[in-house]
C-alpha cells in the first residue's frame, strides 16, 4: 500500500508528477494535525464511574498530557497519586494552580502541603461555606468534572462519576471564568 505511486498534476505546469502514497499520507496527517492545533479538533465526551472505574488513572493520564497549564478546583484532595501527577507536571514546566476548599488546610490527609512543596500554586477558598467544585482545566482544551473528589474513598468505595470533555471552547471559557473568580478571592497557604 505505501509503495504505491499515484500521479497528480504538478502545480502550475500542466504536467503529471509521481507522488508516493506514503508522502501523500504524511501530507494529509500533517494537515489534520495543523487543523487540531488551530482548535478545530472534534469535540469529545468521555465518562467514567467509580468505584473501581480507573478514574484516578485516567485523570493522571490527562495531567501527563498537559503542556501549558493545569487548573484545579477541588473540595477534598487526599490522593497521593494525583498529587504526584500534578507535581510532575509542574517539574516539566507546566503551570499548575490549585484551589482547595478551606477545610483542606487543616484536614489530616489533605495534600496541600505536598502540592506546595512540589511548586504548585496553592490557594484555599474560604469565601464559601463549602467550596464543592470538582474541576480540572487542562491546556484550554480539556475539562474534567463530576462528583469525584481526589480521594481513595472516591476511587475505591464511593459511587462517583468523572466527565472528560475535550474541545468545547465555549464551555471551557465558562469554567475558566469561574476558576478565575474563585482564584481571585482565595488566599495562599
Amino acid at each position: 500500500m505505501f509503495g504505491h505511486t499515484s500521479r497528480v498534476p504538478a502545480a502550475g505546469r500542466g504536467r503529471w508528477v509521481a507522488v508516493g502514497t506514503a508522502a501523500a499520507m504524511v501530507a494529509v496527517l500533517a494537515a489534520a494535525s495543523a487543523a487540531r492545533e488551530r482548535g478545530s479538533a472534534k469535540p469529545s465526551i468521555e465518562v467514567l464511574f467509580s468505584p473501581d472505574g480507573g478514574c484516578a488513572e485516567r485523570i493522571c493520564d490527562e495531567i501527563k498530557r498537559a503542556r501549558k497549564h493545569v487548573r484545579v478546583q477541588m473540595h477534598v484532595f487526599t490522593s497521593r497519586t494525583i498529587t504526584s501527577a500534578l507535581t510532575a507536571a509542574r517539574k516539566r514546566g507546566v503551570k499548575v494552580e490549585v484551589i482547595l476548599d478551606g477545610s483542606q488546610e487543616k484536614q489530616r490527609y489533605a495534600q496541600g502541603g505536598a502540592l506546595k512543596r512540589g511548586g504548585v500554586t496553592l490557594r484555599y477558598d474560604r469565601e464559601h461555606e463549602v467550596a464543592n467544585n470538582k474541576v480540572l482545566l487542562i491546556d484550554d482544551t480539556t475539562i474534567i468534572t463530576g462528583s469525584y473528589n481526589f480521594s481513595r474513598a472516591a476511587e475505591e468505595k464511593n459511587a462517583e462519576n468523572v466527565l472528560i470533555l475535550r474541545h468545547h471552547p465555549e464551555l471551557m471559557q465558562k469554567y475558566f471564568d469561574n476558576f478565575a473568580k474563585h482564584f481571585e478571592h482565595s488566599s495562599g497557604a
